[in-house]
């Protein structure tokens, strides 16, 4: 079964992206968890996602499309990343969930992924 593993970051560690002394140790939890993805055989996907004030939020209300600059959410923690992992139940990505970085200043959101099979839930 496919999840979707949101990661929620703390913006001081979205600032670690741009602290060239400070990167390296920042990503290598990311790599490291990447790997262990990779080497247990769960990785499906995975991005990191460019910081939230880069972030434009589309929608249509009465025919009239709005854009605003993001982000929307009024949140501490915004998305930085994502990971598809195919895990045999919500157990076991959650598990992954607890591995990964972002847990420590954010949280990570657990979603199982809809299969949708000729127009119909699986």
């Amino acid at each position: 079964m496919k999840f979707m593993l949101l990661a929620n970051e703390a913006p001081e560690d979205f600032a670690l992206r741009d602290n060239p002394e400070k990167f390296d140790a920042f990503m290598g939890e990311w790599y490291a968890f990447g790997t262990a993805l990779r080497e247990q055989k769960v990785h499906v996907d995975a991005s990191a996602l460019e910081p939230p004030a880069t972030a434009t939020v589309v929608s249509l209300r009465d025919g009239v499309r709005t854009v605003e600059d993001g982000p929307y959410p009024d949140a501490k923690e915004q998305l930085g990343g994502f990971c598809i992992i195919d895990a045999p139940d919500i157990e076991a990505a959650q598990d992954w969930a607890a591995k990964c970085p972002a847990v420590k200043n954010g949280f990570v959101e657990v979603r199982a992924v809809l299969n949708l099979q000729g127009g119909e839930a699986q």
